[in-house]
């Protein structure tokens, strides 16, 4: 009896043993086959990799989430799966493509554990893959907090990364630097990565929305770890009741780099606007801006012999704007707190108290009786409390005085009470304001931002965002940026959404206010930006004399668009020079933006991008001989001549620092 009852434990344990031990993996594949995911369940934890063309993207990556109530990265039983296909052409309201395919396999794993349900969701496209964690309703898990993401992206030890450093007080405002991932600490995303094998990997997140942002963490031998932003003097990253869904984590996968610009999968990933949601405000345009004048020098934003939010120096703005065509002024300094230290006055901040010397109602119809309107301006200093009480009166005071549009801004290392911009509380502050733009039909240019990942889907009045060590930095004194530095941004923070990164200097060198700064870029590459770097609302940051004083420039920046119909990646390689053409919304007319690092170059591009067969005037506006961006930068040259769509090429001649931009005009 004793051998008998010994043998059925022996058994049972060992039927156990294997039963815990048997490995479940699930593959989901991008629609043309190339992208292969494997989803592994094994001894209640849960991994995944990626391939493409039978390549590791990535290598066997953790996946799961610490509660503080329950660990859900081990001892998870797998309860279910479906799979699902979905192939779906949609049109933006505006964007860098009109038209987007959204196609798409699915894979969702649910787990559970003691009676806590997660689900975990896979969706593979053919320019990458996502996953996200759903926690949906359930008893036993109602409010939680998340201490802790446990997701891994496991590249090879010897794989670089083009990134910029998180958890530090100038928010994204860093330039970029590329190292080993071995050799990095904690990174913003998006963060780009050049594989061993060719392959160029741009990692960030989707739907960005009642969470905190994930930076990447050094996990040592290759490996990035999720590393939420906490709440302030807590390790709580997320404060959550169900139903939630986590954010998606994006993997955006090219084989030839320059193509990065072309992928959807973010915006995919993003909810469908409103059907029942009028729309028509939301447009695209460029503006000037009251606004250079003060990092030259020449303005201030507080009241003094100098201030520029005056009605008589805005009248000149608007002038200029109605002259060129140009929809918008942007004026700062206009309201009452900026007197003294603005950056430390966010809790006096008015925003609908304008200063005596700024006659806002007077402005506001004068710029309608020229069919401009003037672009509102809310900086914060980070204390988004206060602006939270008048969010009401703000949008109000703007809809009052015809203003289609706002700035915001959130100068400070960190918001009310400590809280990081990126995290849970700064997240739910940049939605909350996005959704009262939303309801009153005002265009948003944010400036100190939570990072893009998408939504200007679902709310178009999302237009722009800053997020990125801009053109002002080339103002306030040396070092400012590389001129590298253009190059890397179309394939790192651009790939999260458009970029208010403000070009358009006319004088590189503004010796008259500040002899020790200069945009380390000549003439031709600050109109080849407006191509390269997105944005549906494009500023002409410059004076209005400088301006004047360069027709030739002046044809191109009257002349190019803010929307886009396509968008076409072309000879880039990340850090050294980026070529990218883009095709009018409406019309059949090109344009192709150019820029290099300090080095100058001939790039050829193939011009199958253009109708085959057609006839094209160029109109070309290129670096002159001799310029660069350090000692000649303002030597321009224009040329015309015609060209045939189709595989034909065209030379794109860059001086050091510099670029080309070209109009292809339909005949």
């Amino acid at each position: 009896m004793f051998q008998k009852l010994f043998l059925l434990l022996l058994l049972t344990s060992s039927f156990a043993f294997a039963d815990s031990g048997l490995k479940k993996v699930f593959k989901v594949t991008s629609p043309d086959k190339t992208i292969v995911v494997d989803v592994e369940v094994f001894k209640g934890e849960v991994s995944y990799k990626v391939k493409k063309h039978g390549t590791y993207i990535l290598r066997n990556s953790k996946l799961g989430n610490v509660l503080n109530s329950i660990d859900l990265s081990r001892d998870l039983v797998l309860v279910g799966n479906e799979i699902s296909s979905y192939n779906k052409i949609w049109e933006q309201v505006w964007g860098e493509m009109r038209y987007v395919r959204d196609h798409h396999n699915r894979l969702l794993l649910k787990f559970k554990k003691a009676n806590v349900f997660m689900n975990i969701e896979f969706k593979a496209f053919n320019d990458g893959v996502a996953f996200r964690y759903d926690f949906p309703t359930q008893d036993k898990l109602k409010n939680f907090e998340i201490i802790d993401e446990v997701t891994e992206f496991n590249f090879h030890r010897e794989d670089q990364v083009w990134w910029t450093p998180a958890f530090q007080g100038n928010r994204y405002e860093y330039l970029y630097n590329k190292n080993r991932i071995m050799d990095v600490n904690v990174i913003h995303t998006p963060a780009t990565v050049e594989k061993e094998n060719g392959y160029t990997v741009a990692i960030h997140e989707a739907r960005l929305l009642d969470y905190s942002s994930m930076a990447l963490k050094n996990w040592g031998f290759g490996k990035l770890k999720a590393d939420l932003f906490p709440w302030a003097n807590t390790n709580v990253r997320v404060r959550g009741k169900t139903p939630l869904v986590s954010p998606w984590r994006t993997i955006q996968i090219a084989t030839n780099q320059a193509k990065l610009v072309e992928s959807t999968m973010i915006l995919n990933l993003n909810d469908p606007v409103d059907p029942n949601l009028d729309t028509s405000f939301a447009k695209t345009g460029k503006y000037v801006g009251v606004w250079w004048g003060m990092h030259l020098g020449k303005y201030t934003w507080g009241r003094g012999p100098n201030h520029g939010a005056t009605t008589e120096n805005t009248k000149k703005y608007i002038d200029f704007a109605a002259k060129h065509g140009f929809q918008g002024v942007l004026v700062e300094g206009w309201n009452y707190g900026w007197d003294g230290n603005w950056e430390a006055n966010g809790d006096i901040f008015v925003f609908d108290q304008p200063y005596e010397e700024y006659d806002v109602d007077f402005l506001s119809k004068y710029a309608a009786e020229r069919d401009v309107f003037i672009i509102g301006h809310n900086e914060t200093s980070a204390k988004t409390k206060n602006y939270e009480r008048q969010l009401d009166n703000a949008y109000a005071f703007m809809n009052k005085y015809g203003m289609k549009a706002v700035k915001t801004g959130y100068v400070g290392q960190r918001l009310d009470g400590g809280e990081w911009h990126h995290g849970q509380f700064g997240v739910n502050h940049y939605t909350k304001a996005m959704k009262k733009g939303l309801e009153t039909e005002i265009m948003m240019v944010v400036h100190e931002p939570i990072k893009q990942t998408g939504l200007r889907r679902t709310y178009p009045n999302l237009a722009s965002a800053e997020g990125v060590r801009g053109q002002e930095y080339n103002a306030w004194g040396r070092p400012g940026n590389t001129p590298e530095h253009t190059t890397i941004v179309p394939f790192t923070r651009s790939l999260a959404g458009p970029v208010d990164f403000t070009a358009g200097a006319m004088d590189t060198k503004f010796n008259q206010w500040r002899d020790h700064s200069r945009v380390p870029t000549t003439i031709a590459k600050q109109l080849a930006l407006y191509v390269v770097i997105y944005s549906p609302w494009q500023m002409l940051c410059d004076l209005p004399e400088n301006y004047e004083a360069r027709p030739d420039a002046m044809k191109f920046l009257k002349a190019v668009p803010t929307n886009w119909e396509k968008t076409v990646g072309l000879n880039s390689k990340i850090g050294d020079y980026t070529v990218i053409a883009r095709k009018d919304w409406v019309s059949d007319n090109w344009y192709v933006g150019g820029i290099t690092d300090e080095n100058g170059r001939v790039i050829t591009i193939d011009l199958s991008f253009l109708e085959k067969g057609r006839t094209y005037k160029v109109n070309g506006y290129q670096d002159a001989r001799g310029a660069s961006w350090n000692i000649n930068p303002h030597a321009m040259e224009t040329y015309t001549t015609t060209v045939t769509g189709g595989n034909t090429s065209f030379d794109l001649v860059m001086a050091p620092g510099g670029g080309v931009a070209l109009e292809f005009i339909a005949q």
